[in-house]
């Protein structure tokens, strides 16, 4: 709030300046709290630094306990033209045969007719339905005479499944759709039946039924699935037969058309739908295909698994990646092979020194951190955020003591121990850590220890109240040095609500004083003008007087 000072002489009182003397010592409380609440939020920062320490020294120590630390495996193929190799942590030292019988492959169906002189050509479709099924799930589109490939393509691409439909350009003036799954694996297969829309010619009643491969032609009737196995000599005449052998209410007959042809007329013998007749084919490449969609040429392939064999055991996969066989490998099947290749994890270069020189790295940090922040102000060094209250970082020497409680590990089943100097690591007179490559170097069968795991801070390998353990009880949720940043955070929510109620007390006892002292002013000025008149009114009196 603006003040001025009012009056003349001697009289006027400076209002401002009384109320900003008279501020400066209400204002001190708050002066000091503030005070307190920067001191508040430095520690909170240092305590959350103090914690990331503490996490990095956890992932620095549980690094040098897991055996997958260390070593890891080189692989190679001696045959990578049909299969590569790749290693990870965890991989394990050997050979291993593999025999790649089967690649794993989408479903692929190509169609080209004649009449596909565009890319919106008629399919050759009679009114019906198409069904495309995608890993068992079937999805249906009523078809006429008028339907085009161009349509299909745009029906399969718009399922949003794990199939695809393009239409390429084969010579000039000639196209062919593609159907194709994005996705390998017997599990992922694309296959298709109609419903009523074939329209394929034949030259005579026994004609053969166009089956270019070995496969099955699958007729489902009301639900239930009647297989018959067909290659290239099956002709509709052996269609006709089978399908009126099946004692269902499906009849089959070859019927002559205008065209001097020959047609194969499948058909339900009852209404309904529940009573529905479908057909598709598995792997026969694929006639009844090619009739759905009038094609005079077609083929394909279905959609298959990797077959392969390791080390004797048989195995499938829907994928060529294979990551779950050996563990921490995984292997690219590339082609088939003719004889056996072999897959070599071969140990790595020893990397125990830098993983136990981060170890000791990572302790550092955190011992240095903890001395800084406990640290005494003296002459030009600044007093650490927890000087007053040292005790807060008692879990540092615990870390300290537990390091000295020793190492273990499992040799034969019994739990066998083992010093810290023996990891190459020597604590010092201030209690840092180094490393101490002779003393590394001189350990018997350290690889192989390092190699089975470590347990550090106990004296039993199986002991889980371990330094690992301690570490998670200080920083997890619920954890004490979690605690001790959520109490402070508390504390400083606390005084910055009385920082708010303090500054509106303030604010409030501003306005009173200027409000107070202008009021005075105003009445001093009063009077002052007051006293001017009475004084020149007197004046005025004796020089009358005096005239007389």
């Amino acid at each position: 709030m603006a003040t001025s000072s009012i009056g003349s002489g001697t009289a006027a009182i400076d209002v401002a300046g009384m109320v900003e003397g008279l501020m400066a010592i209400e204002n001190r409380p708050l002066v000091a709290l503030q005070s307190k609440i920067i001191s508040q939020n430095l520690l909170i920062s240092d305590l959350g630094q103090l914690k990331s320490k503490v996490a990095a020294f956890q992932t620095a120590l549980q690094a040098v306990e897991n055996p997958d630390s260390y070593s890891a495996a080189v692989a190679s193929s001696s045959n990578e033209s049909a299969v590569t190799v790749s290693s990870s942590t965890g991989a394990l030292i050997g050979s291993h045969e593999i025999e790649v019988d089967k690649l794993a492959k989408p479903a692929q169906y190509i169609f080209a007719n004649s009449a596909f002189t565009a890319n919106d050509a008629l399919a050759g479709f009679t009114t019906g339905t198409f069904d495309l099924i995608v890993a068992g799930e079937t999805n249906s589109l009523a078809v006429d005479s008028a339907t085009t490939i161009e349509d299909l393509s745009t029906f399969i691409n718009g399922l949003g499944l794990n199939v695809a439909a393009s239409i390429t350009q084969t010579t000039s003036g000639q196209y062919a759709l593609i159907i194709q799954g994005t996705q390998s694996g017997e599990d992922n297969d694309v296959t298709f039946s109609a419903h009523d829309a074939l329209s394929a010619d034949f030259e005579t009643n026994n004609a053969l039924a166009g089956f270019t491969a070995t496969g099955t032609f699958d007729l489902i009737f009301a639900g239930e699935t009647k297989s018959l196995a067909v290659d290239s000599t099956t002709t509709i005449e052996n269609l006709r037969t089978w399908i009126n052998g099946l004692g269902i209410d499906v009849a089959a007959s070859i019927e002559s058309n205008v065209s001097g042809k020959y047609e194969l007329i499948i058909q339900g013998t009852q209404s309904g739908t529940e009573d529905d007749v479908i057909f598709g084919l598995r792997g026969a490449s694929i006639s009844s295909a090619a009739a759905v969609l009038g094609s005079d040429t077609a083929y394909g392939n279905q959609a298959q698994d990797a077959e392969f064999t390791l080390n004797g055991l048989d195995f499938k996969r829907a994928t060529n990646n294979i990551s779950d066989v050996l563990s921490g490998t995984t292997f690219n099947l590339v082609s088939t092979t003719v004889q056996a290749a072999t897959i070599t994890l071969a140990a790595g270069p020893d990397n125990g020194q830098e993983v136990i020189q981060a170890f000791i790295t990572a302790f550092n940090d955190l011992t240095a951190m903890s001395k800084k922040l406990t640290q005494k102000g003296e002459g030009s060094t600044a007093a650490g955020s927890l000087a007053g209250s040292p005790g807060t970082l008692f879990f540092i020497n615990q870390i300290k003591s537990m390091l000295s409680t020793g190492i273990t590990y499992e040799s034969g089943g019994v739990s066998t121990a083992l010093d810290l100097y023996e990891l190459g690591i020597d604590i010092n007179s201030d209690g840092t850590l180094e490393f101490n490559a002779v003393n590394y170097a001189s350990t018997d069968s350290l690889a192989t220890i390092l190699a089975s795991g470590i347990n550090i801070g106990s004296t039993s390998f199986s002991d889980t109240e371990n330094l690992d353990a301690f570490l998670t009880s200080q920083i997890e949720v619920g954890g004490d040095l979690n605690e001790s940043i959520s109490n402070e955070q508390d504390d400083l929510y606390q005084m910055s609500e009385k920082e708010v109620a303090l500054q509106m007390r303030l604010d409030s006892k501003q306005k009173s004083y200027i409000s107070q002292y202008s009021s005075l002013n105003a009445l001093l000025f009063k009077l002052n003008n007051t006293s001017s008149a009475l004084t020149s009114a007197l004046a005025g009196l004796v020089d009358g007087q005096n005239n007389n």
